[in-house]
């Protein structure tokens, strides 16, 4: 059986349990800046743990930025039915970003976080949506003071309410730019597998860092601390290579169940690349 999925599924331990990953979120930033020029209509929450924002692209039907809360953001143009009476945060985004215009998107720190800025009458407004945890969407005023969150939330070092200066969480390592010398310690540390060690300590997902032990031709069920210093630079080389291609938007990934791997791998096929299947 061979399963060909968009977003990496986690391992049993996994902290991610299906969430989008960081590369997930890259990758919808990059879907979203064609959109910057984009005009803001009405916004919606037809589900307490969804928001949806309408953007009116020039010289393009419209299109909606879904947020499933903690899981997963899309681009969608499917009719979907919408609460005729909205929330007070659907109504509050109306306020604050409706006929604004979407001026940039980012991504903070290769975490899981995308801002979006609108200008609009009132000046710069900004939307943060966070995809850990629980997930969380907040509405942001040109001093980054939040104006609404839609959830409030108190962290040991962060308070997520209104009126609170909205404060990032602490920088996440970027796997893209790791070195073997960065990755040594991370991995001569652990005492997990190398595929839950790159998961946890090298903010990759599962599924990616099964990828990069393809890649590497490691197995997946090596101890990381037992590593040699050549294998970890082929690992490093794999992280490289992984993504630059995701950068590109080139090839893709393709999760196989234990029985159809061995027939590939026998047959010389790349499990790595769409054609292979």
């Amino acid at each position: 059986m061979v399963i060909d999925t968009r977003w990496p599924t986690a391992r049993e331990g996994d902290d991610m349990k299906g969430q989008m990953s960081s590369f997930d979120v890259a990758r919808i930033v990059a879907e979203l800046r064609p959109y910057i020029g984009s005009r803001a209509r009405k916004s919606y929450h037809p589900h307490w743990e969804q928001v949806v924002l309408r953007l009116n692209p020039k010289e393009e039907a419209q299109i909606d930025l879904v947020v499933v809360r903690g899981k997963r953001i899309y681009l969608s143009r499917r009719d979907r039915p919408m609460p005729p009476n909205p929330s007070s945060f659907s109504m509050l985004m109306r306020k604050h970003l409706m006929n604004g215009r979407f001026v940039d998107v980012r991504q903070h720190a290769f975490d899981r976080i995308i801002t979006l800025d609108f200008e609009t009458r009132d000046g710069l407004r900004s939307l943060v949506i966070e995809m850990f945890r629980d997930g969380n969407v907040l509405l942001l005023d040109s001093e980054g003071v939040i104006i609404q969150p839609l959830t409030n939330v108190k962290y040991a070092k962060r308070v997520l309410k209104r009126g609170e200066n909205y404060e990032f969480p602490p920088a996440q390592v970027d796997p893209r730019t790791l070195t073997a010398d960065e990755l040594s310690p991370l991995l001569a540390n652990s005492d997990a597998d190398i595929v839950r060690t790159l998961a946890s300590r090298a903010n990759l997902a599962g599924a990616y860092a099964e990828a990069i032990c393809g890649i590497a031709e490691i197995s997946v069920d090596r101890m990381a601390v037992d590593l040699d210093d050549d294998e970890i630079t082929d690992l490093v080389s794999g992280l490289h290579s992984l993504t630059q291609k995701l950068d590109r938007g080139a090839g893709g990934l393709v999760i196989l169940a234990p029985a159809a791997k061995a027939p590939l791998q026998e047959s010389g096929n790349n499990p790595l690349g769409l054609d292979a299947v």
